[in-house]
């Protein structure tokens, strides 16, 4: 979700990280604002999105600025370990709900779809209803996975 914000006038190469943090200072809502968030000048700032310099933004640094409007580092981590992000809408759902009902049936769902290609045939409308179910059993175990860490307390002294 780009803001417009920062607009960098230096080409610089979109696989490179510093274009992955050009997108993220974007996402924040530009320099100012990511350099108020992260304790930095302005200019600091600007250079952890310039490739002519050395300076690079930290990984908590990064971790600090994402969020779930400022997703470009996770986007960017998801793809150089040969995946995807896949943003979760919170859910007002009850836990009981997402566990009892939505993972039966999206573990069902995902059994027949086993079965299926045991045979190694798959229909392009049977692969269509097979993807669409995947991706939303993946929301719904994300979303029991995000409601499970969300019950870590805070004042809880947690392992090393």
């Amino acid at each position: 979700m780009s803001r417009g914000a920062f607009v960098p006038v230096k080409p610089c190469d979109p696989e490179l990280p510093k274009a992955a943090v050009r997108r993220l200072v974007d996402q924040v809502g530009g320099i100012k604002r990511t350099a108020v968030r992260l304790g930095r000048s302005p200019s600091q700032t600007y250079a952890y999105t310039d490739p002519g310099v050395s300076d690079e933004l930290t990984f908590a640094q990064a971790a600090s600025l994402t969020s779930h409007e400022a997703p470009a580092a996770a986007e960017y981590l998801a793809l150089l370990a040969g995946g995807v992000f896949l943003p979760i809408a919170l859910s007002a759902e009850e836990v009981g709900e997402l566990t009892a009902a939505s993972i039966r049936e999206h573990g069902e769902a995902c059994a027949e779809l086993v079965r299926a290609l045991t045979d190694s045939t798959i229909d392009d409308g049977e692969r269509a209803r097979a993807l669409a179910e995947l991706d939303e059993a993946l929301r719904v175990l994300v979303q029991l996975r995000c409601a499970v860490a969300a019950t870590r307390k805070a004042d809880r002294p947690q392992p090393d």
